[in-house]
């Protein structure tokens, strides 16, 4: 999801301020497709875990109290 989300931000970039033609933007993006994934890996299995246990959380211990 990270990747088309980069995708299309680039994309709307080199198409709209840089005024690229859009073969070179195709290739450009293809290139970037390829990369993108293996180098943001890392950081996008961190982000999940954290929203994992942003969402889940922990489960709370519930044991038995000695008196």
């Amino acid at each position: 999801m990270a990747t088309e989300f980069v995708i299309l931000v680039v994309c709307m970039v080199w198409l709209v301020v840089f005024k690229a033609s859009y073969e070179t933007v195709l290739v450009g993006l293809f290139i970037l497709a390829l990369l993108f994934p293996p180098a943001f890996y890392h950081h996008s299995w961190s982000l999940w875990l954290g929203f994992d246990y942003l969402v889940e959380s922990l489960p709370k211990y519930e044991g038995k109290r000695s008196n």
